[in-house]
């Protein structure tokens, strides 16, 4: 896994700010589709009861605006919301509507943990112990095997965690757990969630396993803040299946790491969209019709492989979306534009752009509250055009970058022009004007006064680009150099402990013990 390599859609990659990247993702991913088609985009501020802020943003097309929450656009009602948000209510109407669910019943507050247990006894285990209202697996136990694991848990979820009303069903046996992406009578793709976990190379540590794992994930936008954290569980898992963190994991021996398999705790996401089922996908509608005012959601089920069916767990009025953009294994599928083409129908046959917006300086502005809303202007349409420039010569420290950004504003250019290492200056340039962009080079070689050009290396650029001209500082780090050299300075330091050991642990080391006891003494007295 960890030298696998990611799937990226074209039009994304190396897309995504830091403000969009881990929860923000649904957010960024939605409003960019939006934007690039020339649909109005406004990004706005909420301040909830608990003076929290909530990010929003609306798209507006010729007199149709809709308003969007992460993934959940203003079609999904408010009912819709508010049963959803509630896993007991939702199972109320997935049984009405004849949809598989598991036994259960919800205890509120004045129920007593007694009761709960002796339910639990009834129902017989292992069981599975859930908030009624929460996000992200948060208090949820999945596998509760006795009554004395159950008696341990549940003062942490209602009293440490506060989460007091809370739901006690069967776990349904399948290791399999599936996340369906429904709009109407039409499943998008299906994705499976794999919980935390690393398999062994019969070389490093499971501590180090998690540590490689982590650092695959964080190049993975979507997974960028969740990370495999070392906690209560992860510990007692790795405990109770013989090992410890130190322990060297045997080739190719997967370890569980966490019991769900949120992506938010670290679990995996396969895309699995090709090998779902037609029973799959009609149970996986019917969840979703069965919610008034749901026209699109998230319907998370447990497959049962052997009869190709499964059992809805969980729906969600907002399906995110980031799993499915951009998973850790497997075919990445464009969600953002099939909802929005449901929103703005009309703006289905647009030719968009590959440009981006600076959406961490938009975060930035609504964050501090020194602004409430944030419009963006549409960017140009079309096909976009891009060249790459490397420059060589007298081209650092002369204002060349300046003469040259000074240009590429005066031609509506979008790009960026970055010093490197080696003393040349990298030139992206981008437009819908192919005349411009292929003239550009003529700008390359006449820089500043006080430049001297040797030469222009030109290459098509066909990535994404960030509206507008910017330069890059020198001191702005490349993160894939300093990885190599990161890579580089451990292994020389590998190299020189590996031949200090042979020094120190040498015959000749061990005999001049004696003679260099007595230098150092008398170096000291000296």
């Amino acid at each position: 896994m960890v030298n696998a390599e990611y799937k990226w859609l074209p039009h994304l990659e190396d897309a995504v700010p830091v403000a969009g990247q881990g929860k923000r993702i649904s957010t960024y991913m939605m409003a960019l589709e939006g934007w690039r088609r020339g649909i109005d985009l406004t990004f706005y501020s909420l301040i909830d009861e608990e003076n929290k802020f909530k990010l929003r943003y609306s798209l507006s097309y010729k007199g149709n605006e809709h308003h969007f929450e992460l993934s959940k656009g203003d079609k999904v009602t408010k009912e819709a919301f508010d049963i959803c948000d509630d896993k007991d209510l939702t199972k109320k109407y997935l049984e009405k509507a004849g949809v598989p669910v598991p036994r259960g019943e919800k205890f509120l507050n004045d129920r007593s943990d007694d009761e709960i247990i002796s339910y639990a006894n009834q129902l017989g285990y292992p069981i599975v112990l859930k908030p009624v209202s929460a996000n992200g697996g948060k208090g949820v136990f999945a596998n509760i095997l006795n009554e004395e694991m159950l008696r341990e848990t549940i003062p942490y979820v209602r009293d440490e965690l506060n989460y007091r009303d809370v739901i006690i069903e069967t776990r349904i046996p399948g290791e399999k757990e599936y996340r369906f992406i429904v709009l109407e009578d039409k499943v998008l793709g299906a994705m499976h969630r794999i919980p935390a976990n690393v398999v062994g190379d019969g070389v490093h540590s499971i501590r180090k396993l998690i540590q490689q794992k982590n650092e695959f994930r964080k190049k993975n936008p979507h997974l960028t803040s969740r990370l495999i954290k070392i906690d209560k569980e992860v510990l007692n898992l790795v405990e109770n299946a013989g090992y410890s963190l130190d322990s060297v994991l045997e080739e190719g021996k997967r370890l569980f790491l966490r019991e769900q398999s949120n992506l938010s705790n670290g679990g995996d996401s396969v895309d699995v969209t090709d090998i779902v089922t037609p029973e799959m996908e009609r149970i996986a509608i019917e969840a979703t019709k069965a919610i008034p005012g749901l026209v699109h959601s998230g319907v998370d089920m447990i497959i049962d492989d052997e009869h190709k069916s499964g059992v809805v767990i969980e729906v969600n009025s907002r399906p995110g979306l980031g799993g499915h953009l951009f998973p850790m294994e497997g075919m990445p599928r464009d969600m953002t534009k099939v909802f929005i083409d449901y929103y703005f129908p009309e703006t289905v046959d647009i030719e968009k752009s590959n440009l981006y917006f600076n959406f961490d300086l938009i975060v930035e502005s609504l964050l501090s509250r020194s602004v409430k809303k944030v419009e963006l202007s549409t960017p140009p349409l079309g096909k976009l055009y891009g060249k790459r420039y490397i420059v060589s010569g007298k081209v650092q420290g002369v204002g060349y970058r300046k003469s040259v950004k000074k240009q590429a504003q005066r031609l509506r250019l979008q790009g960026y022009a970055k010093n490197l290492s080696n003393g040349e200056v990298e030139i992206i340039v981008s437009s819908t004007n192919k005349h411009d962009i292929e003239d550009f080079k003529k700008v390359c070689f006449e820089g500043s006064q006080n430049s001297i050009v040797d030469d222009v290396i030109e290459e098509e650029w066909t990535k994404p680009v960030k509206i507008g001209f910017e330069i890059l500082d020198e001191s702005t780090v490349n993160i894939d150099e300093l990885k190599l050299e990161n890579e580089r300075v451990t292994k020389e330091l590998q190299r020189l402990s590996k031949d200090y050991n042979k020094i120190v642990n040498s015959t000749s080391w061990k005999i001049s013990s004696p003679i260099r006891y007595l230098f150092d003494f008398f170096k000291k007295k000296r």
